[in-house]
This record gives C-alpha cells, sequence and structure tokens, in this order.
C-alpha cells in the first residue's frame, strides 16, 4: 500500500508541473505593425498630393501613431501624423513644387516600435496641365454604377465641364456614353445607367477645358449578373392533406444552384427557416407532392432556390387542403379513342361519384381516386380501401343510403335518378338482393339507348356545376373495340398497371406514341406489377399524351341473408386460367365496369342482368373480359364524350 501510495503521489506531483509550466507559458511579444501604402489611391496635383495607406497588420499590439513620411528626393524628410487606428488612412499634401518627383513612407507604431512601408515616389505635375484624377466605382447593380471623379488643378485654363466617360472599349470619350457633373474644380459622383447586365466597361474621369479635354485614369468594372429567378407555379391536386406543387428556376444567378424546393407556412411569405423540402437543384422545372397538412387551414407557398447568395423565392400561392376545395371538377379527357371505325370518343376525366345527401354527381378528381370502402372479403380480412374523403372522413361504399354525406362510386345498372318504372332507379338504392335483380334498370330487356336513354347516368345528369358535354356509358361492343378491335399507330390499345399505387387498366389513345413512356405486357392480361407508373409520371407524361386510366375500385354486394351492403372484392369460387394453369380457388373481384348494354351482338342477356366489362386478380395476376352479371350489384362507371 505504500509503494502505491508513492508512485501516484509522484504522477499527480509531475502533472501539477506539467500543468504549471503551461499555465506559466510566456506571451507572445507584440511585432512592429504592417503598413503599405495604397498606390492606386495616390493622386498628385500641381502642387498638392493625397496619399492614401493601410496597416494590414497591428504587431499584436495597440496602435499608437500612424502617419506619412515625404520629402523632395535628395531633401529633408517631413513626418505628418494622422489618428492612431488600425485600418486605412490618407493625408493631403500642400504647397508642393510643381513639377518636381518625391519620395514618401507610410508608417505606424505600437509598443514594439514603427513598421514602414515601402518607399513610394510620385511625381507633381506642370502648372500648365489640368490634373484630373479617376477615383473608385461603387454601387455596382446589374444596370448602374456610381463612379467618383475630381478636378484637382486646372492649369490656368477653365474647366468648362467635368465627369465621366465609359464604354465597352477601352479610351472611352465624352464623344461617346458619358455622364456630365457640372463645371469647375472639386470632387464629383457620376450614375451610370441603363447598363447591360453581366458586362465589362472601361471608364475615366475627364475635364473639358479651353484647350482641350483631360482624362484621370482608365480602369473598368463588371455589372452585376442578373439575380437568381424563381417562379411558383400551380398548386394542383390538394386533397385533405396533401397538394402537388410545381416551380421553376429560371436563371441561376451566375452561380450554381445548390438546392430547390417549396416553403410553407400558415402566414405570408413563407421561408426556409419553417417549414421546407428539397426537391432537386438547378436550373429547370421541378415539382412533387407534400402532405402533413391540416384540412381546412390556409396555407401559404412558395417555391425557392438558393445559390451562393443565398435563397430567393417564387411568387406566394394560397391553398387549402379540403376535398371540398375540388368536389366540382368536371372535363373529358385530352385523347380520342375510336369505339368504331367511323366515331371517336373523350373519356371523362375520373370515375363517376354522387353523394346523396346533397344530390351532387362529380367525375374524380384524379384518374387513380376511387371510394372503396370496408373491405370483407373471403379470406383476406377486413380493411379499408379507398381515396375519396368528404369533410375529412373517408368515404365508404358499404354506408350508401340516401341521405349519406359521403361520396358513393359504385352503382347498381342503370340507377341515373330517372324513374324508368322499375323498382330501384337512384343511385343510392341498395335493398334488393340477387334474386331481386330484375327490379334494376328499365324492366325487361332494353339497354339504357333510345326511349330508356335517361337511365344512363351521363345522359340524364348534369356532372358537376361547369359541365356543358353530353356524357353517356360505352356500349359493350364500344367497350370491346377499344380494348381489341381498334387500330392504332403504334399497335397499342392497354396495359395493366399500378398507378401511384392503385391497380387497374391502362387505355392508350388512338394517336399514342410508344416513344412516350415505355409500358410492359401491353395488348395483353398480365401482372398489375409489370408496370408501376408513379403519380407524378401520370400527371406530367401519360395523362397530357391522352392516357386513361381505370382503376380497379372493388364492388358493392348484398350477401345471401345480410342486412346491408359491403364493399368487396370477392366474388366467387370459379376456376380462372393463367400461365397454362386451371385455378379453381376464390379470385378477387378487382374492379368491373358497366356498360350501358343489356344485348350483345343482337342477343339480350336476360332481364336480371347486363354486361360489363371486368378485371380480375388473382396472386396478383390480372385478366380482363367482357361479363355479364346482377343488375343489382354495384359496378364503376366511366362516362364518355362523343366526338
Amino acid at each position: 500500500m505504500k509503494t502505491n501510495f508513492t508512485l501516484h503521489a509522484v504522477t499527480v506531483a509531475l502533472l501539477a508541473a506539467m500543468l504549471f509550466a503551461v499555465g506559466c507559458k510566456e506571451p507572445v511579444p507584440p511585432t512592429v505593425p504592417i503598413v503599405v501604402i495604397k498606390e492606386d489611391m495616390v493622386a498628385a496635383g500641381h502642387d498638392m498630393a493625397v496619399l492614401y495607406a493601410e496597416v494590414v497588420d497591428d504587431g499584436g499590439a495597440i496602435i499608437k501613431e500612424r502617419g506619412f513620411c515625404y520629402k523632395k528626393e535628395g531633401g529633408q524628410m517631413d513626418t505628418l501624423l494622422c489618428d492612431a487606428e488600425s485600418g486605412s488612412f490618407s493625408i493631403e499634401l500642400h504647397r508642393l513644387s510643381m513639377s518636381t518627383n518625391y519620395v514618401c513612407q507610410a508608417f505606424a507604431g505600437n509598443e514594439a516600435g514603427r513598421g514602414y512601408s515601402d518607399m513610394f515616389r510620385f511625381t507633381t505635375l506642370d502648372d500648365t496641365v489640368p490634373h484630373v484624377k479617376t477615383w473608385y466605382v461603387k454601387d455596382i447593380t446589374c444596370y448602374s454604377a456610381v463612379v467618383s471623379g475630381q478636378v484637382f488643378s486646372s492649369g490656368g485654363q477653365e474647366v468648362l465641364e467635368r465627369g465621366v466617360c465609359y464604354g465597352y472599349e477601352p479610351d472611352p470619350t465624352p464623344t461617346g456614353l458619358h455622364v456630365a457633373a457640372g463645371s469647375g474644380l472639386g470632387p464629383f459622383d457620376c450614375q451610370l445607367t441603363d447598363l447591360l447586365p453581366d458586362t465589362a466597361y472601361y471608364y475615366r474621369a475627364y475635364a473639358v477645358c479651353t484647350k482641350g479635354v483631360y482624362y484621370g485614369e482608365q480602369t473598368w468594372f463588371r455589372t452585376d449578373v442578373l439575380p437568381m429567378e424563381v417562379h411558383t407555379g400551380r398548386v394542383s391536386d390538394v386533397t385533405a392533406t396533401r397538394v402537388f406543387a410545381e416551380g421553376e428556376v429560371t436563371r441561376d444567378g451566375g452561380s450554381e444552384v445548390t438546392e430547390c424546393g417549396f416553403c410553407w407556412s400558415t402566414v405570408h411569405n413563407p421561408t426556409i427557416d419553417g417549414m421546407h423540402y428539397k426537391v432537386d437543384a438547378g436550373v429547370g422545372a421541378f415539382g412533387g407532392y407534400f402532405s402533413g397538412f391540416e384540412r381546412g387551414r390556409t396555407y401559404y407557398m412558395r417555391a425557392y432556390a438558393i445559390n451562393e447568395k443565398g435563397p430567393v423565392y417564387g411568387e406566394e400561392v394560397e391553398f387549402v387542403p379540403n376535398d371540398n376545395s375540388a368536389i366540382w371538377p368536371t372535363g373529358a379527357l385530352p385523347g380520342l379513342f375510336s369505339i368504331s371505325p367511323e366515331r371517336q370518343v373523350r373519356f371523362s376525366q375520373g370515375n363517376l361519384q354522387f353523394c346523396p345527401n346533397v344530390n351532387a354527381w362529380r367525375f374524380a378528381e384524379r384518374q387513380w381516386d376511387f371510394v372503396g370502402g370496408k373491405s370483407y372479403c373471403k379470406g383476406i380480412g377486413d380493411m379499408e380501401v379507398g381515396t375519396v374523403y368528404a369533410d375529412g372522413v373517408k368515404s365508404d361504399n358499404s354506408m350508401i343510403w340516401a341521405y349519406y354525406e359521403g361520396w358513393i362510386d359504385l352503382f347498381g345498372w342503370g340507377t341515373s335518378g330517372w324513374n324508368n318504372g322499375n323498382t330501384y332507379f337512384h343511385p343510392y338504392d341498395h335493398a334488393a338482393n340477387t334474386y331481386d335483380c330484375a327490379s334494376y334498370g328499365p324492366p325487361g330487356n332494353y339497354d339504357l339507348t333510345g326511349d330508356y336513354a335517361h337511365a344512363d347516368w351521363g345522359v340524364h345528369n348534369a356532372i358537376g356545376i361547369r359541365d356543358t358535354r353530353q356524357w353517356r356509358t360505352l356500349t359493350a361492343e364500344e367497350f370491346m373495340y377499344v380494348l381489341n378491335e381498334r387500330h392504332t399507330p403504334s399497335h397499342i390499345r392497354f396495359a395493366h398497371a399500378m398507378v401511384a399505387g392503385v391497380r387497374g387498366l391502362v387505355v392508350l389513345p388512338d394517336d399514342w406514341n410508344e416513344s412516350t413512356y415505355s409500358l410492359n405486357g401491353t395488348n395483353e392480361f398480365n401482372y398489375y406489377s409489370i408496370n408501376t407508373i408513379p403519380g407524378r409520371d401520370w400527371l406530367e407524361v401519360l395523362e397530357p399524351a391522352g392516357a386513361v386510366f381505370l382503376p380497379a375500385a372493388g364492388q358493392r354486394f348484398m350477401y345471401w341473408g345480410a342486412e346491408r351492403s359491403y364493399f368487396d372484392w370477392f366474388n366467387s369460387y370459379e376456376s380462372l386460367v393463367f400461365g397454362g394453369v386451371s385455378h379453381s380457388e376464390p379470385y378477387y373481384v378487382s374492379g368491373s365496369y358497366w356498360t350501358s348494354s343489356q344485348f350483345f351482338n343482337g342477343e339480350p342477356i336476360g332481364v336480371d342482368n347486363a354486361y360489363q366489362m371486368k378485371l380480375v386478380t388473382y396472386d396478383g395476376y390480372a385478366y380482363g373480359f367482357l361479363d355479364y352479371q346482377s343488375r343489382c350489384l354495384g359496378m364503376s362507371v366511366r362516362l364518355v364524350s362523343d366526338e
């Protein structure tokens, strides 16, 4: 124990000595200051001169004196003191001899002594030559600058005009670009305007005297580049919790754009100090989806970009995340689709939707939107599906009734709301069981055409408050022609896909160019995942090119013995053949679209049924076909407008 104590004591003593040695280290003594004469600022006249210098290093001590020493070459040195500070200092020398060489030195002193600059020589002017000095340029912008000059002496002449001349080439004169600043002796400033951005200009002070024009030194400057320019585009696809925003950097401001994106707030003029998101970098257009907003609140958004000079913002855009902010969209998509050798149609911008409580029809805001609902799929289990909300509450097709305040998009056949003489004709009717399906649509074997055309949802109803088109439902023959018989230059008519995470069928317009977007497994029934298309690609590329997306939006069923309808994807136990193998397992109806047909190829299908275009999935595999189904089932409706 004693030995250990001794070792520890020695260690502590050594450590203390080291710390004492460090703490008692001798301070570094100051050195004499370092001073330089600013030669480009020195100006000599006939009998005077202005000297400029700067203390660039104080030597680690307080500056106690500053000044200049000067003399005629070969003469006695005179000393003049200035104020005792660091930085730049100057002095004016008067009563000098004309046409004489002088030498000068600047100095500064601290406790270590004086430090001197190098010797500098200047020569005073002849008294017959006016002395003009070009000073400095300041306040440079993209389009203007301020240049200073001075007429020190006139050489016995009258100074008629003084100012600054400038131009794109060396040796500018007052006959070109110039700004006059009065007459006589003295300093002056000239503001140069209407300059070009990012342009080099040569300039010099001038004096127009009785015997000619005299100039100061020529120098140059470059105007600033135009600042970075950012624009906020439209804010669209507004839902209860997210938006799609667009922006563009149109000018980089002379340096690399390292970041661009969007910032937003509930107060005006949002900045990147608050909520913001980087989307891209560089010059050009950019955009993206943004979420996390609170429904019903007013938000302000700006595009921003950052370069070496800092952030620049675009225009402010206001939006309110609220499903009701866009509940009345209506219109046709740009693509044309042949439904026969002589006729073409345009598809509506989304699936048909209805709000029973306010008796309002609309098209889905986006092509992939569908209501869905609480699913009771056998073998799948309960799950919520769908993308449509009303007043912040998710809509549900299984909640259908006359005063339901949400949206529905699955309808019994012929339920346009027009009284066709049958029992069930309202879009919210759902009470029939499968044995009573003949009570839907026109009574008997009739299509939704002719005398019963108003049983067609599009014929009978105005879709949205701005609707001007006549809409209708495709017949079974027309649906088959679009998918199987149309001739297109690209020979591509459809492909299965997942768009923005939603399964469905992509249908391409007559003039589709296959180079627009690469699609796999075209014109054949395949796995949905064979084409995975981001929502942004759809909105920016495929939809503007005329593509249509039919989402697999499920069906509405009334199970045997049930007291209510259910949204579901389950259909029945049937044999589905794909990949050369017959699968006798339950498969799930991922989506079906009503046609207006009860007849096909001249034959009726029976008063209980009508034709549909069915999309079926089994283990991710999709198969589409024309089929008939009970009229009481709730199916999707996608309308068209004849061209």
